[in-house]
């Protein structure tokens, strides 16, 4: 059995941000760096804060983007020397294209942040002030309230800025390295906002922080991380960060417990299953927020075996329980007077003679009897017990977090996580954290009829529902595990979790972290 050493496991725990990002006043004659981020929207307009950099280079600019030079569209860049006598103490002018002035939103400022960190790579950039944050006024389409620009920005360089390097020779650094010497990034202020937008840049950034933890984990070969190894990573955060306090059920607690669902999935693997439990409690007497994440370290199918084409990225299918475990950093860095409850199952599915079989029955925690008839349905099995377990802490709310189905996939491809669940208001909640934080959830239905789909004729329920509604029909699945008064939000995100052809700027090849910025834009609005 493979275990993480403790070099790397040094590594994870560290988290840094390699990018530095900072404010800077308003007097743009006084920045010094290598290069000045210049905004041109779609048709060759430059940003109205280009005023701020003296008429030399205003009409150094414009006579550039008059000439044709560049149309602003999304992500296009033109780098330009500073001419002599601008008066400006900066190397270089880096004009960025902005896209359809009308068209701006949030996620617009977070794709352009993330092209500054993928450009100032690219052209060996070490630092670099941003003109962009000077033009505070974007609004987003048909909306009154203003896009939040610095933190978007930020939160985009950020994003974009993470590396999974654990694996590479040092050679292969060295030699990286050696392209991406992007080290901080200067954002233009005014003086009177510097305060408060400090305290954002430093939110953003643990949240970002956050996403890197889970990045990093579902990134980890399954070899590396088996559920023990998962179990100990949350033991070295409770050592890292006092606030939270880890339990971990072996396999004989399990059982005590009655959690058999978790105990058949892993039952095929010498890498024994583990329910982990990170507890967050600095809100007092405020209700407890308890979120479960899926955490199959690795899934082959079982018995019911996938088939040999990508199944190297079932490393990924614990992203779920990756995401609570940037959460709950995030709020322990962050200090929020929350009550937060994270739960974990983790198990490896895999073939053996001890693995369970097509046809078997087995008896859940809360007492339902459910009929396996594909061992590939898996998580379901895991999150079961453990939604059951999440309701003895007499949450307020228990939302899950899991790569449940493919069916969520083809739905709704990679850009948004399929929501589903038994309270509106929460539901609305979601959908509007989704909406402001860019981890986009999209409602699915749950009819009392498909639930129909889920009866067994050997037993209470079977663990799939035929191929039409598969998502929905998991769903139904876990609400099974939940009782009715209980506020419960289930989002798949097995279309999100994870993207090896990723075109977008902020989110790497790999795992994108999904589900850290909903939650917490989901605290931030709704639990503090």
């Amino acid at each position: 059995m493979y275990r993480i050493s403790d070099r790397k496991r040094e590594k994870m725990d560290k988290n840094s941000q390699t990018l530095k990002i900072g404010l800077a006043t308003t007097a743009v004659q006084s920045w010094k760096g290598e290069a000045l981020v210049i905004g041109v929207y779609e048709g060759g307009e430059a940003q109205p804060a280009l005023a701020h950099c003296g008429k030399k280079v205003e009409q150094e600019v414009r006579k550039r983007l008059d000439e044709g030079w560049m149309r602003g569209g999304l992500g296009e860049s033109l780098l330009l020397p500073t001419q002599p006598g601008s008066g400006l103490a900066i190397d270089r002018l880096l004009l960025l294209g902005m896209g359809k002035k009308e068209a701006l939103n949030t996620e617009s400022f977070r794709t352009l942040g993330g092209h500054i960190t993928q450009l100032c790579h690219k052209a060996r950039i070490a630092s670099c002030h941003l003109l962009l944050t000077l033009d505070p006024h974007h609004k987003a389409k048909n909306r009154r309230q203003q896009i939040p620009v610095l933190e978007a920005l930020a939160e985009g360089a950020w994003l974009a800025d993470y590396r999974f390097e654990q694996y590479k020779s040092k050679e292969s650094k060295k030699e990286e390295a050696n392209n991406t010497p992007f080290k901080q990034m200067l954002c233009g202020t005014a003086g009177e906002r510097q305060a408060q937008e400090k305290k954002r840049l430093a939110e953003v950034e643990a949240i970002t922080r956050g996403v890197a933890l889970a990045r990093d984990l579902a990134n980890q070969p399954g070899n590396i991380l088996n559920p023990e190894a998962l179990a100990l990573q949350a033991r070295q955060l409770s050592e890292r960060l006092s606030a939270i306090k880890t339990t971990v059920y072996s396999e004989k607690m399990l059982a005590r417990k009655g959690m058999q669902g978790i105990l058949a999935v892993g039952g095929g693997s010498q890498s024994l299953p583990r329910l982990i439990i990170m507890e967050y409690r600095k809100g007092g007497d405020r209700p407890v927020l308890a979120v479960v994440g899926k955490g199959i370290t690795f899934d082959s199918g079982g018995i019911s075996l996938k088939p040999g084409e990508g199944m190297g990225d079932m490393k990924f299918d614990m992203c779920g329980a990756a995401a609570v475990f940037g959460l709950l950093q995030t709020a322990a860095e962050l200090e929020w007077p929350i009550n937060l409850v994270g739960i974990v199952p983790a198990a490896e599915n895999l073939p053996s003679g001890t693995a369970q079989r097509p046809g078997d029955v087995i008896r859940m925690a809360n007492g339902l009897f459910v009929e396996v008839l594909n061992t590939d349905a898996e998580g379901r099995l895991i999150l079961a017990d453990a939604l059951h377990h999440a309701a003895s802490y007499k949450p307020a709310a228990i939302i899950d977090l899991a790569t449940l189905t493919g069916a969520c996939a083809v739905a709704l491809g990679s850009h948004a996580s399929g929501l589903m669940g038994n309270d509106n208001s929460l539901l609305r909640q979601l959908e509007k954290a989704g909406d402001a934080s860019g981890d986009r959830v999209w409602r699915l239905p749950m009819f009392s009829e498909y639930q129909e789909q889920i009866k067994s004729t050997v037993a209470d329920i079977k663990n799939i529902g035929g191929r039409v509604g598969g998502a929905i029909t998991a769903g139904c699945f876990l609400s099974r595990f939940v009782d009715e008064k209980q506020a419960w939000a289930h989002i798949d995100i097995a279309g999100t979790a994870y993207d090896l052809n990723s075109s977008r700027p902020h989110f790497p090849k790999g795992a994108a972290g999904v589900g850290v910025r909903l939650l917490s834009r989901f605290i931030q609005s709704h639990w503090l």
